[in-house]
């Protein structure tokens, strides 16, 4: 199974009028995540489903890469992907998929580094990932496991220069 694991582009800060939940991405999130939407549709992997945590940062990150991606599936909102949760419950997300398929998530961060190391085997590794808003990494890994996974690519949007 080969995973993408996005962490929502950046996001205007919390005031007392806009909860954490409600957060937009600003117009250099929104960019960014075009220039992310390019990588992966330029990647040899195809998308056969998209979740997202139900936030407001995620589900517009997950449209804008929908779009770039011309996926037409459904998007689906996965309180499993909100702030906090824990790798089982993102697990959760993926059970019902075949070891062929790819799904993306749109998350945050810790939890996605967190994830990210879940898979790759070793947690040590999450020392060493750094997902600034928007960077995205790819891990095939096989489902009946979740563990020593291998790493397809990792890129954040400041690797890819500036949108065409």
């Amino acid at each position: 199974m080969k995973i993408i694991l996005v962490r929502h582009g950046e996001a205007e800060n919390s005031t007392p009028t806009i909860s954490d939940s409600q957060r937009e991405l600003t117009d250099k999130g929104r960019s960014d995540i075009h220039k992310i939407g390019k990588f992966i549709k330029n990647s040899s992997l195809s998308v056969k489903q998209v979740y997202y945590s139900p936030y407001t940062r995620t589900k517009h990150t997950a449209e804008i890469l929908s779009e770039e991606l011309k996926y037409n599936g459904e998007m689906v909102a996965s309180d499993d992907l909100a702030a906090g949760r824990g790798c089982t419950d993102i697990i959760s997300c993926l059970v019902n998929f075949s070891n062929s398929d790819t799904v993306l998530l749109v998350g945050h961060n810790p939890d996605i580094t967190y994830f990210a190391a879940k898979l790759l085997g070793n947690s040590s590794v999450a020392e060493n990932l750094v997902f600034q808003p928007g960077s995205t990494i790819a891990i095939n890994v096989a489902r009946e496991k979740f563990d020593h996974g291998q790493i397809i690519w990792a890129i954040s949007p400041d690797n890819l220069g500036t949108e065409s």
